[in-house]
């Protein structure tokens, strides 16, 4: 319960407000370290050591001040972190999207070209196997298979260049992770 208590007041006032928490508990300290002078004034006894105790509170203030400034300071660098882990994941989740897209998109280009391809190439062979000696009907025959292997050759470099992208963003990846350990 008291654990509670401290953890909210923490997280709702300390943290939210770190100038208002260092004020509050440096003029705490300059009332009592005052009263504690005035008493001694009265008794008639005080030394140097109860002026400077007195005084201290200066120390105090340039203490908690910069203490909580380099908070304030390590709050916001680590909200600009986060900021930018979430941007590069963002990044990286656009990149494999459109990764996927385009292979999808190869891979049902590659689909539907190789089936029609595959019918053409075995129909070439059968006619050229039913008239081998029509030398118009073999010459229309291998213009057909040429124009076949071009469109393989075609959808071969589709490949590689879908394989040369997935390679690119596993380098990619590797360099952004050997740059964030940096």
């Amino acid at each position: 319960m008291i654990r509670k208590i401290w953890r909210e007041f923490v997280d709702d006032f300390v943290l939210k407000h770190p100038a208002l928490f260092s004020a509050l508990i440096i003029y705490l300290y300059y009332l009592f370290t005052t009263l504690d002078l005035f008493r001694k004034i009265r008794e008639g006894f005080v030394s140097f050591s109860d002026i400077f105790t007195h005084f201290d509170s200066l120390l105090w203030i340039w203490g908690l001040s910069y203490l909580f400034v380099k908070l304030i300071n390590l709050k916001e660098q680590q909200h600009r972190e986060e900021k930018l882990r979430l941007e590069q994941i963002r990044q990286y989740e656009t990149q494999i999207a459109k990764l996927k897209m385009v292979k999808d998109f190869t891979f049902s280009l590659r689909d539907l070209i190789y089936n029609p391809l595959t019918i053409i190439m075995s129909a070439s062979a059968r006619i050229e196997r039913r008239f081998p000696y029509d030398n118009e009907t073999i010459r229309d025959v291998r213009a057909i298979e040429q124009g076949c292997r071009r469109i393989e050759r075609l959808l071969m470099e589709v490949k590689e260049f879908e394989e040369k992208l997935v390679i690119e963003e596993i380098k990619e990846e590797t360099n952004e992770v050997k740059t964030e350990k940096a």
